[in-house]
C-alpha cells in the first residue's frame, strides 16, 4: 500500500515553522473557570444531560451526588486543544468536558451541589444547579430538529431511540404451570464494544431457569418504526407461574460501553487536529450508558376444576408416555426392572412418581430416578424415567396393573390420561422355606449386617515386637510438616516479587496474549464466525499497545497513544496502520460496512503491526 505523506510533511513544516518563529509569544487561555450547564426545567421521568466544562485540563474531578436524580450514565469524558497563531503570538485554548445522564424524580425543586476539579495543587468550584422538576416542562419543550430514520445520534450521549431494551413474552395468558419463553433484545443504531446485565428481577410466584445460548449472540437486522436496527438476543428465560392472577416480571437493567463520536469543538479544528486526524481516537468516545428493560405483565389463566383427574399432581405441557417390563419370566429371587418412561415438553422436574399397586408376592424396591432435562430456545423439553427392581419371593402368576399419568394440555386446554400397561410376570421355583408371604424388604437390607463375607484379600502380617515409633515412615512424616512449611514460604516469597513488579511482567507478556488473541481469531476466521474474530484482534491490537506502553485501558485515548508513540519513535506509518486496523474492528461487530471488509486482510495487518511495533522497540532496549 502507497501512502501519500507529502500532506503530512507540509502541515508539519507548517507548524514547526510557527512554534519556531523568533520572537514568537505563546499565550494559554483566560483564568481557570469551572462551569455547570444543566437544563432549568425538565418532566417527572425524564432524561436530560449535566455538564461540566473547565478550561484547563483537571488532575482530578469529583462529581456531586445528584440525589434524588437517578444516575442513568456517565461520565461521557471530552476534550478539545485549539492553537492559533497570529501575528508570531500562540494562543492555547483547553477544553474539558464531563457529562452526565440522569432521570428526572417527581415533581418539586431540587439542587444539585457544586463539582469539584483540582488543577495544579489548587481546587475549583463550579456553581450549583438549580433544577424544577414540573409536567408543565414537557409541554414547553422545543421539539428537537428531525433527522434523517437512518442516522443515530453521534454527540453526548445515545438518544431513547438509539438503544433500547425490549422484553417479549411468547405469551401473555399462560395458563398456570404452563411454560412461557421470555426473550430481552437489544436494539441499537450505535457500535456497542461489551455490556452486563446489572440487574434481574426476583420472578416472583414464578419458577424460572435460564435457557440463553453460550457464546456469541448472534446479531439480525430489523425496522422498527421506519429505523433499521442491529438486534441482538441477548438473554432468555423460561418461566413457570405458580399461581393465577397477574404477575408482573420486573425490567432487567443492563450497562454497555458505547462507541459514540466526540462533540465538535466550538472553536473549529486546529492545525494539530487535521495533522493527526483519522485515527479512531480523533471522531470518537467510548461512553457508559445504561438501559432498561420493559416490564411484562402475565395474566395467569387457573387451571379447570371440571374434568380434572384425581391423579393429576400439577404438571402442564404435552407428554408422552411408555412402559417396559425386561422380564415376563423369571424364578424366584431373581430381578426384574419394570421403567416408567415419560417424555415431553414442560417443567418435568416438579413430577412425582407414579402410583403403582405391585402385588404382595413381589419384593419392590424405591425407584431410580433419572433426569434428562433438555433446555434450548424452544424451552426446558426431556425426559423422566423411573426404574423399579422387583424381587419376587414366591412362585406364581403376578400381575402388575396398567400406570396412569395425568397433564393439563394448554393448547387443547383439556387433561390428557396416559397409561402403559398392564404387565405379567410369570414366576418359577419355590419359595424359600420359613419365609414366604412374612419376607420383607427390610430383611434383604439387614443381611449384609448379620453375615459378613469371607475376606478374600490377602493379608499382611508383622512382627510382633515392630513399632511404627522411631522408624524411617515416622521421621518421614515427622518432616513432612516442615518441608511442607518452607516450600510455601518460597513460593510466597516469589508471588509477592511477582506482585511487586505486575506491570513488568505484563510489558513482557505483551506479544505472547497477543499471539494467543490472534491465533483464536483465526479459528472464527476459518469458522466464518465474524462478530468473534473482530473481538478477537480488537482486544489483540488494544491489549498489545496496554500493556506493552504501559497505558491503563481506561486511558487509551488519542493524546496518550499518540504522545507513547512518539517517546518510543514509532514510525508515523506503522502507527497509522495500528490504529487503522483498530478502528475496521471497532465498528464491525455492529456496522455493516465493517462486517463486509475481508477478515484475512485484517488479520494479518494486526499480524504484522504488532510483529513491527514489538520489533521497534526491542531495538531501543538492546
Amino acid at each position: 500500500m502507497v501512502v501519500n505523506i507529502k500532506p503530512f510533511i507540509c502541515k508539519l513544516s507548517f507548524i514547526l515553522a510557527g512554534l519556531l518563529l523568533p520572537g514568537a509569544v505563546y499565550v494559554y487561555a483566560d483564568e481557570v473557570r469551572l462551569s455547570v450547564s444543566a437544563p432549568s426545567e425538565v418532566a417527572p421521568g425524564a432524561r436530560f444531560n449535566i455538564s461540566y466544562s473547565v478550561n484547563a485540563r483537571p488532575d482530578g474531578f469529583q462529581a456531586p451526588l445528584f440525589s434524588p436524580f437517578r444516575l442513568i450514565s456517565g461520565p461521557s469524558q471530552s476534550s478539545s486543544t485549539s492553537t492559533q497563531i497570529i501575528n508570531n503570538q500562540v494562543t492555547t485554548s483547553i477544553s474539558v468536558s464531563y457529562t452526565y445522564t440522569l432521570e428526572a424524580p417527581t415533581e418539586g425543586t431540587y439542587v444539585i451541589p457544586p463539582a469539584q476539579a483540582e488543577i495544579n495543587g489548587q481546587s475549583y468550584t463550579s456553581e450549583a444547579a438549580e433544577i424544577r422538576v414540573t409536567a408543565d416542562a414537557a409541554t414547553r419543550a422545543t421539539p428537537s430538529p428531525a433527522r434523517p430514520a437512518d442516522q443515530p445520534t453521534q454527540t453526548g450521549t445515545p438518544d431513547s431511540d438509539d438503544i433500547f431494551i425490549r422484553a417479549i413474552a411468547d405469551n401473555t395468558s399462560p395458563f398456570q404451570g404452563e411454560q412461557v419463553i421470555i426473550r430481552y433484545l437489544l436494539y441499537t443504531r450505535l457500535p456497542i464494544t461489551n455490556y452486563s446485565i446489572e440487574t434481574l428481577p426476583s420472578y416472583q410466584a414464578l419458577w424460572h431457569e435460564n435457557i440463553s445460548g453460550s457464546g456469541q449472540h448472534s446479531v439480525s437486522t430489523e425496522t422498527l418504526n421506519g429505523q433499521t436496527y442491529n438486534v441482538a438476543e441477548i438473554r432468555r428465560v423460561a418461566v413457570f407461574p405458580q399461581r393465577s392472577g397477574e404477575i408482573r416480571i420486573e425490567p432487567i437493567e443492563v450497562e454497555m460501553s458505547v462507541r459514540m463520536r466526540a462533540p465538535q469543538r466550538p472553536g473549529g479544528r486546529s492545525f494539530f487536529d487535521d495533522f493527526f486526524s483519522g485515527t479512531p481516537f480523533d471522531a470518537f468516545q467510548s461512553v457508559r450508558h445504561a438501559e432498561r428493560s420493559n416490564a411484562v405483565v402475565l395474566n395467569v389463566r387457573p387451571l379447570p376444576v371440571q374434568g380434572r383427574p384425581a391423579q393429576f399432581h400439577g404438571l402442564v405441557g404435552r407428554f408422552t408416555m411408555s412402559g417396559e417390563l425386561n422380564q415376563q419370566s423369571l424364578a424366584v429371587n431373581d430381578a426384574a426392572n419394570l421403567i416408567i418412561r415419560i417424555d415431553g415438553r414442560g417443567n418435568l422436574r416438579l413430577m412425582d412418581q407414579p402410583e403403582i399397586t405391585f402385588p404382595p408376592l413381589l419384593d419392590i424396591f424405591d425407584p431410580q430416578i433419572t433426569d434428562q432435562i433438555n433446555t434450548g430456545p424452544g424451552g426446558i423439553t426431556g425426559t423422566k424415567t423411573f426404574d423399579y427392581l422387583i424381587i419376587p419371593r414366591q412362585p406364581g402368576q403376578a400381575d402388575i396393573p396398567g400406570v396412569e399419568f395425568s397433564y393439563f394440555d394448554p393448547e387443547q386446554e383439556e387433561y390428557v390420561t396416559l397409561s402403559a400397561g398392564p404387565f405379567e410376570l410369570e414366576v418359577t421355583g419355590e419359595a424359600i422355606a420359613g419365609r414366604g408371604e412374612g419376607w420383607q424388604r427390610s430383611d434383604i437390607q439387614s443381611l449384609a449386617e448379620d453375615i459378613l463375607f469371607i475376606y478374600t484379600k490377602p493379608v499382611r502380617w508383622r512382627p510382633a515386637n515392630s513399632l511404627f515409633y522411631k522408624s524411617t515412615g515416622f521421621y518421614l512424616l515427622t518432616l513432612l510438616p516442615v518441608l511442607v512449611f518452607v516450600v510455601f514460604i518460597i513460593i510466597w516469597f516469589r508471588y509477592t516479587d511477582l506482585r511487586k513488579d505486575q506491570q513488568l511482567l505484563k510489558t513482557r507478556q505483551a506479544r505472547k496474549v497477543a499471539r494467543k488473541r490472534l491465533i483464536n481469531a483465526e479459528k472464527f476466521m476459518k469458522n466464518g464466525d465474524k462478530g468473534a474474530f473482530y473481538d478477537e484482534v480488537f482486544m489483540a491490537l488494544w491489549g498489545f499497545v496496554s500493556d506493552r506502553l504501559n497505558i491503563p485501558v481506561a486511558k487509551l485515548n488519542k493524546d496518550n497513544v499518540t504522545a507513547a508513540f512518539e517517546n518510543r519513535q514509532i514510525p508515523v506509518e506503522l502507527a497509522k496502520r495500528f490504529l487503522e486496523g483498530l478502528e475496521e474492528c471497532e465498528f464491525a461487530r455492529f456496522s455493516p460496512a465493517g462486517q463486509m471488509s475481508p477478515m484475512h486482510e485484517t488479520y494479518e495487518k494486526a499480524m504484522e503491526t504488532i510483529v513491527n511495533i514489538e520489533k521497534k522497540l526491542r531495538n531501543q532496549s538492546s
